[in-house]
């Protein structure tokens, strides 16, 4: 599930209803939390695999901005600025980007297609809040969207079979959110009540050869209530409603409702230990009720600055409305398709070193999903009856000097089918990242940066090569106000694919500006 600001806009008339990051500009956003795992509790349905939420800066007092401009390979230019203050009552947030590139051929280049598949979006985004007293509070939310972007589908070969290459396809994508939310407090701020009304639409429109070959408009509305209840110092009750509707226009015009009801409570009453519990209760209009939990432990153990984490959680997601009627290829949409349903759980340790210079975390975590979709060319959306994704989970951060610091991670995933004894598809056994910054003076800033992708499974019985790529990024601070900017992607220009097929980009340089008023 992916939030902005609280309102959730996955695509619902995407594939697997997931969310085009291309058209989010991290210029005007303040802070992204990422939760892992089983979320269903307090997010719903498609929490199944965690939540990645993403807030916008709230405007303060008075009146600033920032605005950037940048240029690199592949003529690729992205602008874009932020505009936030707030006056009395009245608090305000704008930011707007434009990118366009000439890009790259969708097909690799390395299987002789050199068509360039270019892309360009313009993105806008407002937040606007008003305090009317110290216990009520009103919030209004717009995102709009527009990206052009080609791409490359199956062609005819030269020996008479189709696959990837060159095409004169290209897609428009129109992506509006909107939402109102009110907060009450009550009883001097023990209760906090949250009323939100909230709508996403995403109009996709596909062309070949400029001819209009596919259309998909999913539009998603959802009405929920949060209420947080303090019930002592060290207790809190939290619960809620909500009712959700998505459709996709061209595939059924029909909306289909989610009914929920949920409920939690947290505890920290005892030195250094939290504890928290909830259930949730979905009735899905097509599939009926289900009914998750979740349980969570933290433990601080003062004296070594140890903290214990363990939590375990259930997880539903709903087919979406395309695995539930897509049929080609000589196959029929499946009528019997069943909801995924996940059971996970996690434990692990984290503890710092040397007056918090060195910190140090370990995860294993392990879950099971049972009725997992997948697609096949020759049965098309299907469940897998067993499915698993075990491993192990480290991050490092580590001041080195007063101008040095790493930040590093690696995780060690098995993702099964139980029923076939096969690698799930583009679950990588092996992954690993590494970033060393380097504050070279005050104002001259530089990151050197490693990613290691492993050997991981394509499709059928298809498998791509690990790859590792090297960035760098340097700033330099000219003043207070002004920052010039540059980085080098995939620095030792690695050959390699992340969907088989598909190409990536070379070594590519850009540079850059940055203003702050």
């Amino acid at each position: 599930m992916v939030l902005v600001d609280g309102v959730q806009v996955n695509d619902a008339s995407g594939v697997g209803g997931g969310f085009n990051f291309n058209t989010l500009d991290p210029n005007g956003i303040d802070r992204i939390e990422v939760l892992k795992g089983p979320q269903a509790v307090l997010y719903g349905s498609d929490a199944i695999g965690g939540v990645i939420n993403i807030i916008t800066k709230t405007g303060q007092e008075g009146f600033q901005g920032n605005a950037f401009a940048e240029y690199g390979s592949f003529a690729s230019l992205r602008t874009g600025a932020n505009l936030n203050g707030a006056s009395g009552m009245v608090g305000f947030n704008l930011s707007g980007a434009y990118t366009v590139t000439t890009g790259i051929s969708s097909a690799d280049k390395a299987d002789g297609n050199s068509e360039k598949d270019g892309y360009n979006s313009l993105s806008l985004r407002g937040k606007v809040t008003a305090t009317l007293s110290d216990a009520i509070r009103l919030e209004a939310l717009a995102t709009y969207a527009d990206s052009d972007s080609d791409y490359d589908g199956f062609a005819l070969q030269g020996d008479g079979s189709y696959g990837l290459g060159d095409t004169d396809d290209s897609n428009n994508a129109k992506e509006l959110s909107v939402a109102g939310r009110g907060y009450v407090d009550l009883w001097d701020g023990l209760l906090s009540n949250t009323l939100s009304v909230e709508y996403s639409e995403i109009d996709r429109r596909s062309y070949s050869g400029g001819v209009l070959s596919y259309r998909a408009k999913g539009e998603r509305f959802n009405l929920d209530y949060l209420g947080v209840f303090k019930l002592s110092d060290d207790m809190t009750f939290t619960g809620g409603a909500q009712h959700e509707e998505v459709k996709s226009v061209e595939q059924d015009p029909d909306p289909i409702s989610t009914d929920s009801v949920f409920a939690s409570l947290a505890y920290d009453g005892f030195e250094g230990l939290t504890l928290s519990g909830g259930l949730r209760y979905d009735h899905h209009q097509t599939f009926g009720g289900a009914t998750n939990a979740e349980v969570s432990a933290s433990y601080l153990i003062a004296a070594t600055g140890t903290r214990l984490v363990a939590n375990w959680g259930q997880g539903f997601k709903a087919p979406t409305i395309f695995q539930l009627t897509f049929a080609c290829c000589g196959f029929e949409a499946d009528p019997t398709l069943r909801p995924e349903r996940a059971n996970a759980w996690e434990a692990g340790v984290r503890q710092s070193f040397l007056n918090n210079k060195v910190s140090f975390a370990a995860t294993y975590f392990d879950q099971h999903t049972e009725d997992l979709i997948i697609f096949t060319y020759t049965a098309g959306y299907q469940n897998v009856s067993r499915a698993r994704a075990k491993g192990l989970e480290l991050s490092l951060t580590a001041d080195l000097s007063e101008s040095l610091s790493l930040d590093a991670n690696y995780t060690y995933t098995s993702s099964k089918d139980r029923d076939a004894n096969t690698d799930l598809a583009r679950r990588p056994k092996n992954k690993a990242y590494a970033a060393l910054n380097w504050a070279a003076t005050d104002k001259l800033n530089t990151i050197l940066s490693v990613t290691h992708n492993g050997r991981e499974l394509d499709s059928g019985t298809s498998y791509l090569d690990a790859w590792t790529r090297v960035d760098a990024r340097v700033s330099y601070q000219i003043n207070s106000r002004v920052e010039l900017y540059g980085r080098v992607d995939n620095l030792f220009d690695a050959d390699y694919q992340q969907v088989k097929g598909y190409g990536t980009p070379g070594m590519s340089v850009y540079a850059g500006v940055r203003t702050r008023f």
